[in-house]
C-alpha cells in the first residue's frame, strides 16, 4: 500500500518528466504522438521484451475499414444535408443521431486499427481491444498447422484469413481475419520455424539451407579406390 507521500512524489515526478518532454518536443508533436498511440502501435511496443526481434507486424487490410469509412460518410452527410433543416425542437435528436453515427464510426476504426498480429523471432502474439484490452501469445514452435483462406471476393484486394492451430484449439490466436497477403504471413511463420529447428535459412530473406561443401561430402563419403596398375621400371 503506497503512502500519500509516495503518491504525491510519483505524480510530481511524472509531471516533471512530462514538462521536460513538452520543452524538448513541443506541445503539437507530443500531442500528435499521443494521438498516434491510440491506434495500436504502443500496444505492441509494450509487449516486446528487450532483445526480441520483430519479423512482421500485421495490421488489418484496408478493406476492413470500409464499414467505418461508410459510417463516417453517412454521419457527415446527415450533419450537412439533414441536421440544418430540422426544427429547433427536434435539434437535440438530430445532434444525438449525428454524434452517435460519427462516434460509432470512430470506435470501429479504433477497434480495427488496434488489432495487431505480430511475428517475432520466438513467438507470435496478438493484441486487440479499445476499452477492454486483450492479449494472446504462443511460441512459434507450437504452431502445428496453418490454414490460409482467400475467398474470391477478397482476392482482388489481396486479403484473406489465417487460421493457426495447435494442440489447444481454444485460443485468441486461432483465427486472424482480413489481413493483407495471408500467404506471406504463413510463409514467414514457416521460415522462422525451420530456422529454429535448424532446417532453413534466414527468416526474412528466405535463403535456403546451404548444402555441405563438396570437400566435406567427399570426406564423409570417400570414393572407393579404383584398380591400380603396376609401375614399370
Amino acid at each position: 500500500m503506497r503512502t500519500p507521500r509516495e503518491i504525491v512524489s510519483g505524480v510530481s515526478d511524472r509531471t516533471v518528466r512530462w514538462l521536460d518532454r513538452v520543452a524538448e518536443d513541443g506541445v503539437v508533436r507530443l500531442g500528435w504522438w499521443r494521438v498516434r498511440s491510440w491506434f495500436g502501435h504502443k500496444m505492441v511496443t509494450r509487449k516486446l521484451i528487450p532483445g526480441e526481434r520483430v519479423i512482421a507486424e500485421v495490421k488489418h487490410s484496408h478493406i476492413a475499414y470500409a464499414v467505418p469509412v461508410l459510417l463516417a460518410a453517412l454521419g457527415l452527410f446527415l450533419a450537412v444535408r439533414w441536421l440544418p433543416f430540422i426544427s429547433a425542437d427536434s435539434a437535440w435528436f438530430g445532434i444525438a443521431v449525428v454524434v452517435g453515427v460519427l462516434g460509432y464510426a470512430f470506435y470501429r476504426y479504433l477497434w480495427i486499427s488496434r488489432d495487431r498480429f505480430v511475428i517475432t523471432d520466438s513467438r507470435v502474439f496478438r493484441v486487440w481491444g479499445v476499452f477492454s484490452l486483450q492479449e494472446a501469445e504462443m511460441e512459434i514452435v507450437r504452431v502445428l498447422d496453418i490454414t490460409v483462406v482467400r475467398p474470391w471476393y477478397l482476392r482482388p484486394f489481396a486479403a484473406g484469413d489465417v487460421i493457426l492451430e495447435n494442440a489447444a484449439q481454444e485460443q485468441g490466436l486461432r483465427e486472424i481475419h482480413l489481413v493483407p497477403e495471408p500467404q506471406k504471413i504463413a510463409l514467414a511463420i514457416h521460415r522462422r520455424r525451420r530456422q529454429m529447428m535448424g532446417l532453413g535459412g534466414d527468416a526474412e530473406s528466405g535463403t535456403p539451407a546451404q548444402s555441405a561443401p563438396r570437400s566435406r561430402r567427399r570426406a564423409d563419403h570417400p570414393r572407393s579406390p579404383g584398380p591400380t596398375t603396376a609401375r614399370r621400371r
